[in-house]
């Protein structure tokens, strides 16, 4: 609409004004290359105008085009085509649009998350920095605050003041459709941060635990906590399928997390919004000699938190009154 606006007021301005002429008029003659807007510019100094101009001349039957040698009356804050001009012998010169204001930024629209750990289905191979193996005390849970001592695989290249996630692989995750292994749901511990580089390990400090800690949690370098996101818009629409939701959880609510099976090779990125859905199944007094094909049935939205490669992590936001199960499908918002 904008765009139709702003083309409509840049043809009516060299409209022939049913006024006459006065002695300290200007004439002027059209030049390949001149524009509508350019001569309004140039001479009226105020392309508001056009509008009262063009009320007052629709006999002019195609003003979209203004044509080399056309002469242009101009006196005081009027523009005037004089008749009789120099015929026309070149192609029309088209209107050019008038540089248009960038638009104002949209408000933006940002997601508080919980204050949780937000797990992840791992589809490529973990990023696997080293393993805790033991602490300076025989305590069998380890929390913030306690020194452990850790096995790198590249203790070489660690250094004191390094951080990383403690986390543990928790179970398998497997496509709804075909039972085929897709990854392994993951669990963020904690946090620690390097304080010392022995022969054989690294000593380390627990910086902060946020579930049981034990000998045996694995590291991979650390990242900040995801605390919010903003929404933005998908560039195309996707769909996809709830792979699983936390460890033992079979149905799903408001302010779960999930895991999709859509992930940034395919464009997803944080701040997509989602729609879950579920196909729609005829009811038993449905006509059974037709071929119905219903309207799926819309459960719930979602928010994308983090992607990997062929996985994300999503949010739901809101949902209808019934539960969402793993299996249920998953469609990128793109308006």
């Amino acid at each position: 609409m904008m765009m139709k606006k702003v083309v409509l007021l840049l043809c009516l301005g060299l409209i022939p004004f049913a006024a006459p002429a006065q002695d300290n008029s200007t004439t002027y003659i059209i030049k390949k290359g001149d524009t509508l807007w350019g001569i309004s510019e140039r001479f009226l100094k105020d392309t508001g105008f056009w509008p009262s101009l063009w009320s007052h001349n629709q006999q002019i039957t195609n003003p979209h085009f203004i044509y080399p040698g056309q002469e242009i009356q101009i006196y005081g804050n009027r523009l005037r085509i004089l008749p009789g001009g120099a015929e026309v012998v070149e192609a029309p010169v088209a209107v050019v649009e008038p540089p248009v204001a960038a638009p104002e930024p949209q408000e933006e629209i940002v997601i508080r998350l919980p204050g949780r750990t937000i797990s992840f289905v791992a589809t490529e191979e973990l990023d696997d920095s080293g393993v805790l193996v033991d602490s300076d005390d025989s305590r069998i849970l380890l929390t913030t605050g306690d020194k452990v001592f850790i096995e790198m695989k590249n203790l070489a290249e660690s250094r004191t003041g390094d951080r990383f996630t403690l986390f543990t692989v928790r179970q398998e995750v497997a496509d709804p459709r075909t039972g085929n292994k897709v990854g392994v749901l993951v669990t963020d511990l904690g946090t620690l941060e390097i304080t010392e580089i022995n022969q054989a390990v690294a000593t380390a400090v627990i910086k902060s635990a946020d579930m049981e800690i034990t000998r045996g949690a694995r590291l991979r370098p650390w990242q900040p906590a995801l605390r919010e996101v903003s929404l933005k818009r998908a560039e195309q629409s996707l769909t996809g399928v709830i792979l699983t939701g936390g460890v033992g959880q079979l149905a799903l609510g408001q302010y779960d997390i999930f895991y999709f099976d859509l992930g940034a090779n395919r464009g997803i990125k944080p701040g997509n919004m989602l729609y879950i859905s579920r196909p729609r199944t005829a009811t038993k007094l449905a006509l059974q000699d037709k071929d119905l094909l219903l309207p799926d049935v819309l459960l719930g939205s979602a928010v994308v938190l983090e992607t990997r490669p062929q996985t994300a992590t999503a949010l739901i936001l809101k949902m209808a009154n019934q539960p969402i199960y793993r299996g249920d499908q998953v469609t990128t918002a793109t308006e």
